[in-house]
């Protein structure tokens, strides 16, 4: 597969790549994702090839996970990480999931912590 999640992408060894080298070059998102914009998986067919980080990235949104979330989890900033999403959105390996409650939303605190998590990086 080409793009973000072609074995090219990943380095040797599994090496930490640059947040231009997992997107492509891509700057900004197909879809409007907020930080807490939940996104759930959906299960793909055995032959898509959604790369390690794709698969990550499904594997954490077993449970629903918001945007900033998975951005701290990645170790990624969060336009990488709505980038990432934004790709998996597209093949339909997550879903954005409804918010039926208040009690299914990320805690503020919670999310005002991993901003500040991601700016110390």
């Amino acid at each position: 597969m080409v793009g973000p999640y072609s074995d090219a992408a990943i380095g040797a060894g599994g090496a930490r790549l640059r947040p231009y080298a997992l997107t492509g070059g891509r700057t900004r998102s197909d879809y409007p994702l907020q930080l807490d914009t939940l996104l759930a998986a959906c299960p793909v067919p055995a032959d898509t090839d959604l790369g390690p980080e794709g698969e990550r990235i499904r594997l954490l949104c077993a449970t629903p996970q918001a945007v900033a979330e998975l951005a701290f989890h990645l170790g990624q900033p969060v336009q990488v990480a709505k980038i990432l999403a934004s790709d998996l959105l597209r093949v339909q390996a997550l879903v954005i999931a409804e918010h039926h409650d208040a009690s299914h939303r990320p805690d503020r605190e919670l999310l005002e912590a991993v901003l500040v998590g991601l700016h110390k990086l």
